[in-house]
């Protein structure tokens, strides 16, 4: 007998009338929360899709109750992105996702016991934990698919990404309009405020971890303390435009000493394909490639966890800062 899907879509308030969407969907309303959180030109169909496909499905039926939001002007988050419109890293840090996680909390009783990112929703996430470690307690894991803050892989690719399309193109149309009309320019599935822009180039560029409105130094916080949660972070072997393994081991130097484990996806190192930023999610045979990997480090975290809680005192595998290739 086959499990019906369940689907539901939740409408979170913000200041000023706007409004989130968030999307629910789980074979299991009692099964545990899972965030998914996504990236700068993108919504939470980066997840899903009409048919049934994508890392939000497979999730519901792995025995996951996952939770995807769209972020402010994004998909059926409403507004939509329009003109001169002010929003900037630190909204989405101290307003989005707040009401995101107070929003589950009231359907579930509880926070997400884990977070899965892409890309720029990595940077989100760990900034938001930096800013409110309270949250870190309620964390079994992240996993971040693609995500780094700090451009360092030099190539031909990433030049034409950083510093032109997104860079140079994006800011000469946002003159005229006001915001980055990422499905006009062919750069994006979304549009994108400007201020998320300049916001994330002058990160990609390498300038320092601290909040570019109040100032709030996301990167010393992060070296405070030793509760971050454990992380997975995949990363691509090809794409060097937009996830290398370079930038994301610098990702993972940047947030400090946790338990986080890299995986570099790549033909040439065992997996199916030559994954990109957007492929390794929204690839077919990534839930018979390295999903099923990520489950058994979900399953491996909340043991981890049990053991912890129950005053076993476990020593966590992977401490530090190690690097996987493939499987």
């Amino acid at each position: 007998m086959s499990v019906r899907t369940i689907e539901q879509s939740l409408m979170v308030p913000l200041p000023g009338g706007q409004q989130l969407h968030l999307r629910r969907l789980t074979d299991n309303p009692d099964a545990p929360a899972v965030l998914l959180l996504h990236g700068l030109l993108e919504d939470g169909t980066i997840f899903y899709s009409r048919q049934g496909k994508g890392l939000a499905h497979f999730l519901a039926g792995q025995g996951f109750d996952t939770y995807i939001p769209d972020l402010r002007g994004k998909g059926r988050s409403w507004p939509p992105v329009s003109g001169w419109a002010t929003y900037r890293v630190g909204d989405a840090i101290n307003q989005d996702i707040p009401a995101i996680l107070e929003t589950i909390q009231n359907v579930k009783g509880s926070f997400p016991e884990f977070w899965i990112t892409h890309a720029w929703g990595g940077v989100l996430a760990s900034s938001f934990l930096a800013r409110y470690p309270f949250y870190r307690s309620s964390l079994n894991g992240l996993i971040n698919f693609g995500s780094h803050r700090v451009a360092q892989q030099r190539s031909l690719s990433r030049l034409i990404w950083v510093d032109g399309l997104w860079g140079w193109l994006g800011a000469l149309v946002a003159r005229f309009k006001g915001y980055i009309p990422g499905r006009g320019l062919g750069i994006g599935a979304q549009n994108e405020f400007l201020g998320i822009q300049q916001d994330s180039l002058n990160w990609l560029h390498g300038q320092d971890w601290v909040d570019p409105e109040d100032h709030f130094n996301y990167g010393e916080a992060l070296s405070h303390g030793l509760s971050y949660p454990p992380a997975l972070y995949f990363s691509s072997s090809s794409d060097l435009a937009h996830c290398s393994a370079e930038d994301v081991k610098g990702f993972m130097r940047e947030i400090g000493h946790h338990n986080g484990r890299l995986v570099v996806l790549g033909q040439n190192l065992g997996n199916r394909h030559n994954y990109s930023q957007i492929s390794m999610l929204t690839h077919p045979d990534a839930v018979h490639d390295h999903f099923p990997f990520m489950i058994n480090w979900m399953s491996e975290m909340n043991r981890l966890r049990e053991e912890a809680t129950s005053g076993d005192d476990p020593k966590p595998k992977n401490q530090g800062h190690s690097a996987e290739s493939g499987k």
